[in-house]
């Protein structure tokens, strides 16, 4: 049997913490999986047995060392990177130097045997930038059990506002801020809006929306099923998302989704089902929520609930072809032009 150690630096609620149980329950047969969360200091977690070690932290630069040392431990044994945080999006708000950034997960990714990329946006940016050879690079849409969504009911529009939601964390990333000032353009007539989450920006969002009556910022969201029951349609207006887990459970519950047209978020979004607007414009932002709420939305949310069929079959089947893959022989390589260490295997 294949022993598979996947290794996180957050246990905290998140896309990683929420996909990855469901993935494990179901990669079985030749595999064995466990779980380590590493401690603040990336020390090594002591001896590894695993015959493949799956990296699902963000790489930076000062995570290097560690990322060396594991990867002289494992010597031949395969190591995958679980690229789950950078996107195009992201480097263009948040990167100041280009050329540095991408040399940092050049040489990172130049240790692994393999790149799984969680959408096939940042896939295709991750080929374009330079930073991982086409044949190391695995893209493979995120998904999770969706099935406790099954019975949330249709779409049951009542007379007046559309009841628009959305849930997350509470930081710049997720771009609620923008919402809130896209609500101040929409009538109380046209639409509500619940926001439910938590992180660092609660207090400075719930600010924001004083004075909107038709606005609520609250807490987590511990029953997401409850929670889309309750509302129309659902508004995803990130800044950068490498790919968006709100959206397919938004879509799993029969709710259209409204979202901004950046990275993982355009290849789940269809005319059918929902619609896309300019990132970082409240005024688009404002215009589409008007949009969304004229439309048919039990309609829209029928189509949604179909999209998401087999996803989470196809994400499972990607994840055991390259485990599948990485068990059998391979024949040595030379370490890449430019790469910071030379690999093992």
């Amino acid at each position: 049997m294949t022993h598979v150690l996947h290794l996180l630096d957050d246990a905290r609620l998140g896309g990683v913490t929420r996909g990855l149980p469901d993935h494990i329950r179901r990669l079985t047969g030749p595999f064995r999986h466990e779980i380590k969360v590493l401690d603040a200091a990336y020390r090594l977690p002591g001896r590894i047995d695993a015959d493949i070690v799956v990296v699902h932290f963000t790489v930076n630069w000062a995570k290097m060392p560690f990322m060396a040392m594991l990867r002289a431990r494992l010597g031949k044994r395969p190591m995958i990177i679980a690229e789950h945080s950078y996107t195009e999006a992201y480097e263009q708000l948040c990167v100041p130097h280009q050329a540095r950034f991408r040399t940092m997960l050049r040489w990172n990714f130049a240790l692994a045997d393999r790149v799984v990329a969680v959408s096939r946006a940042q896939g295709a940016w991750l080929e374009r930038a330079g930073v991982v050879p086409a044949a190391r690079l695995v893209p493979i849409p995120q998904a999770l059990d969706t099935s406790a969504l099954d019975s949330v009911p249709p779409v049951n529009r009542l007379p007046g506002p559309m009841r628009l939601g959305t849930y997350g964390r509470y930081v710049p990333q997720k771009g609620f801020d923008i919402l809130i000032e896209a609500m101040r353009l929409v009538p109380p007539s046209v639409a509500t809006l619940q926001i439910g989450g938590l992180g660092p920006d609660f207090e400075a969002l719930s600010t924001a929306a004083h004075g909107l009556p038709h606005v609520s910022v609250g807490g987590t969201v511990t029953d997401v099923a409850g929670f889309l029951t309750t509302v129309d349609a659902v508004v995803i207006p990130s800044r950068w998302e490498a790919y968006g887990l709100v959206s397919a459970e938004a879509r799993a519950a029969g709710r259209p989704v409204l979202a901004t047209r950046i990275d993982g978020l355009v290849e789940q979004i269809d005319p059918a089902w929902g619609l896309l607007c300019p990132s970082q414009d409240p005024r688009a932002l404002a215009e589409a929520i008007q949009v969304m709420a004229a439309s048919d939305l039990r309609a829209m949310g029928e189509k949604a609930r179909g999209s998401v069929v087999g996803a989470l079959d196809a994400t499972i089947a990607g994840w055991r072809a390259v485990l599948t893959e990485l068990t059998q022989p391979r024949p040595a390589r030379a370490a890449e032009p430019g790469a910071l260490f030379v690999r093992a295997s």
